[in-house]
């Protein structure tokens, strides 16, 4: 191939390698060399390790890489928070901005105690695991808002679930109103006082004894694990209960719903006693079929 040739040719890109080998050159010398840069349309990721596929490899780089913006994202809107913040509070020190008034609820606890269940960490992936996490930091979050707040008991605190409250959740450390059991819940609480939440439950409750301690499986359920929550409870000869959501509304979908929101459902309905407006304060819209009209208990 002539130099002239070689001028004009454009870049060839190796996508397999992730590799450009640049034939632009001034030379036929050059050309022999067989030099390589990086392509801008395929960013070179290094040799593969050995024991892992060039395909894994590309895949955790490109993941490392996504960890990283996202940090720099979540960086980059706290900064924006904390300025909004020092302006709102330099405005109402300047009379530019009336305050705001916030009412205080006054609370009354209940005695009831609701058990979030992790000991199904293994069934899930990392991502699965990190949203069960924030779920169990909504639970916290609705709780000491509530009017009537429960006592919350983590329990099988362990390995991954444990570790992802160490490094994500660090200020769980300090939560009041929720404790952190290693042990599984019937090493911590009489078998008689527990009641086993699950939608496959035949026993369909009217009402909440909150003498009681009702379990809530900490797991998303993407219907992989179909009766899971229910076999667990037979096996270990616990009473399971579900929740008369179809008594008063209609869902498109099956009646799971995420660990966050049975536990808002919990706190809502020692609120008001009426499941019917615990339910459709809590349960998202998307949930609901619209064309149907919610039917009432006889």
């Amino acid at each position: 191939m002539k130099a002239n040739d070689l001028k004009s040719a454009k870049s060839a890109c190796d996508e397999k390698e992730n590799t450009c080998i640049d034939i632009t050159i001034l030379s036929p010398e050059t050309a022999n060399n067989n030099e390589t840069s990086q392509c801008k349309r395929h960013p070179g990721y290094g040799e593969t390790p050995e024991g892992m596929s060039r395909s894994q490899f590309k895949k955790m780089k490109k993941a490392e890489m996504r960890e990283k913006t996202h940090k720099e994202w979540r960086t980059k809107i706290r900064e924006k928070e904390r300025e909004k913040k020092k302006l709102k509070k330099q405005a109402i020190r300047e009379g530019l901005v009336t305050p705001p008034v916030y009412e205080k609820v006054l609370q009354e606890p209940s005695t009831l105690r609701v058990v979030l269940d992790m000991s199904f960490d293994a069934l899930m992936n990392d991502k699965e695991l990190s949203s069960v996490g924030r779920q169990i930091q909504h639970c916290y979050s609705d709780n000491r808002r509530a009017k009537h707040p429960v006592g919350i008991h983590v329990t099988s605190h362990t390995e991954k679930i444990k570790e992802w409250f160490d490094t994500k959740a660090k200020e769980s450390v300090n939560w009041q109103g929720i404790d952190f059991h290693e042990k599984p819940y019937e090493e911590v609480f009489a078998k008689e006082d527990l009641v086993y939440l699950t939608a496959d439950s035949d026993n369909v409750i009217s009402t909440l004894d909150e003498t009681k301690v009702y379990i809530i499986g900490g797991i998303v359920d993407k219907n992989r694990h179909k009766l899971l929550t229910l076999n667990k409870a037979k096996e270990q000869g616990i009473a399971t209960a579900q929740l008369p959501i179809g008594n008063y509304i209609k869902l498109v979908t099956r009646k799971v719903l995420a660990v966050n929101h049975v536990f808002e459902i919990l706190i809502k309905f020692i609120e008001h006693r009426d499941w019917e407006k615990a339910f459709k304060e809590v349960i998202p819209q998307r949930k609901f079929n619209q064309d149907t009209t919610p039917t009432t208990p006889n």
